[in-house]
């Protein structure tokens, strides 16, 4: 069978597209792929919900391409299927997939878009999974979790397992999310406690919201010699590394809850997750929604930073059951069933 030709459509950010390369990675466990990329910028002055009314009442693909992108149709590479994530790129995948006439597949919410006007929509909100063309599914990811080896978990001593080395994901302040130094310190603080009485070290992993009171503390916790953080893995260095390295090392990842992103990679990657909520924390109900889907399903607990003790957390650590099956098997399994003309033997 020829490698199916995906048009992947961005908007330039990473947590969008890496979704999309997600979904291509799971097509890929059922047929080669090979990836076109089209990086668009929807003008400011064309609001996503002008373009939606546009769509909506049947304004030509290539006019919705030029008007709302500056994008020519003649830009367009032949491909057999368009993907994309993230709301701006909702109305160049459906008037890219109109010009090429092939099915189009969407990571996200459609806003004011019609699901008519998709092959598939992969959502990770359950209210969403019950509209036409829609199904509900972990955030995908391109990380193949059986190409991450992962070591035992250590006993120290009577009682119950405890990470050998754990990772720590830490994002930033949100909307409805704040952290305090309060936060900070008593993250450190049992950083330290659980290496000093289990013996655990961490690998630390900040991003692009994380505040520099934050990412401070983690350099210095990673400064002291035979101290609690073994790496620290700092976005503002350049070549600091990857994901993929801490989950490769770590036998159970903490991440802080305002990132649902870190949450769902660690999920993927077959790790035990505990999201930690700072004091002033709430989620939005579509976010929280998401949050109780990953606990039903036993995949993930929530700590309050301020209960965090050895204790609790080994407790629910006991309780996790991460995933045995490798998502990408599971999400192809999904398109598949979706998709049939796209997998099988007549497939162009």
């Amino acid at each position: 069978m020829p490698p199916l030709r995906a048009l992947l459509i961005s908007d330039g950010r990473p947590g969008h597209y890496h979704l999309a390369e997600g979904i291509l990675a799971a097509m890929a466990r059922r047929r080669p792929v090979e990836t076109l990329r089209l990086d668009v910028r929807r003008y400011p002055w064309m609001p996503g919900r002008l373009l939606a009314a546009l769509v909506n009442r049947g304004i030509g693909a290539g006019a919705v391409l030029r008007l709302g992108y500056g994008v020519g149709a003649g830009r367009l590479p032949t491909a057999d299927l368009v993907v994309s994530a993230g709301g701006d790129t909702l109305a160049a995948n459906i008037a890219a997939a109109g010009l090429l006439a092939v099915p189009n597949v969407f990571y996200g919410s459609l806003r004011r878009f019609r699901p008519e006007d998709f092959a598939l929509v992969l959502t990770s909100h359950a209210r969403n999974g019950k509209r036409p063309r829609h199904v509900v599914t972990l955030k995908p990811s391109a990380v193949d979790p059986d190409t991450l080896t992962r070591p035992p978990m250590a006993r120290g001593g009577a009682g119950q397992p405890a990470p050998a080395i754990a990772g720590l994901l830490i994002g930033g302040a949100t909307r409805t999310i704040r952290f305090g130094s309060q936060d900070w310190s008593r993250l450190a603080e049992f950083m330290r406690e659980l290496h000093a009485v289990r013996g655990t070290r961490w690998i630390v992993s900040n991003s692009r919201r994380t505040p520099p009171e934050a990412s401070d503390l983690m350099a210095r916790l990673a400064a002291e010699p035979m101290g609690a953080v073994e790496r620290f893995i700092d976005v503002r260095i350049a070549g600091s590394g990857t994901l993929a390295d801490l989950f490769a090392r770590s036998d159970a990842v903490l991440a802080t809850v305002d990132s649902s992103s870190m949450v769902s990679e660690a999920v993927w990657a077959k790790r035990p997750v505990i999201a930690v909520a700072p004091a002033s924390s709430r989620l939005p109900d579509q976010e929280q929604e998401y949050r109780d889907y990953l606990e039903a399903s036993g995949w993930t607990r929530s700590i309050a930073i301020g209960d965090l003790d050895i204790d609790r957390l080994l407790k629910a650590l006991q309780e996790i059951r991460p995933l045995k099956a490798n998502p990408l098997d599971l999400l192809a399994a999904t398109l598949d069933e979706k998709l049939p003309e796209l997998f099988s033997p007549g497939s162009k």
